[in-house]
């Protein structure tokens, strides 16, 4: 979404935006979650990979159909999402390495020309798009963007209290609601 909005630019059709646990940078999450042997983020790695096998497995038959050649050994084989997205993900979409089809599937670039309200809600503990891995310099260069950060919340999971339910609903129901006043009062737009 980010990407979308960042891409239209001063035309685009939407009044605001809410994006909730936003990658930035796809490369570098990858090869982040790919990079520990221990850690929690090993867990999102292997579980990320496995769905992708699995995805592939169950829809091999239409797969290979395609004009493409793919190494199904190396697919079913691969041991990291960087290599399942080198041998099978870039070839699909005919990108020329897995480097291109995830830098050009990162929002980093277009954060500099959005041009409407966005809302970025990250959390602290986020196991996927860490502290690190956020570009805060983009969102103190661009009026247009917001970044919220929480210390508890995950990779968009968002779950707290007594009886553990989610909560993200509340801040993403009140920013949209703030910018329906806005717009309905008929005020200048933001600068």
């Amino acid at each position: 979404m980010a990407k979308y909005i960042g891409e239209e630019g001063i035309d685009c059709p939407l009044a605001a935006g809410i994006i909730v646990g936003n990658p930035y940078d796809m490369y570098k999450v990858i090869n982040h979650l790919d990079s520990r042997l221990f850690s929690l983020n090993k867990i999102y790695d292997v579980a990320i990979l496995n769905f992708l096998k699995t995805a592939f497995k169950e829809n091999q038959e239409a797969i290979l159909s395609a004009p493409v050649k793919f190494n199904v050994p190396k697919i079913v084989n691969s041991s990291t999402i960087m290599e399942f997205t080198e041998e099978m993900t870039r070839k699909a979409f005919r990108y020329t390495s897995a480097k291109h089809l995830l830098d050009d599937s990162s929002s980093l670039d277009y954060l500099d020309n959005i041009r409407i309200p966005v809302l970025f809600l990250n959390s602290l503990d986020d196991p996927i798009c860490t502290p690190s891995l956020i570009p805060f310099n983009k969102f103190l260069s661009n009026p247009w963007l917001l970044l919220a950060l929480t210390r508890h919340g995950g990779h968009i999971g968002y779950v707290g209290g007594t009886w553990p339910a989610s909560w993200i609903e509340h801040p993403v129901a009140q920013f949209f609601t703030s910018m329906l006043r806005h717009t309905a009062s008929g005020e200048p737009e933001f600068i």
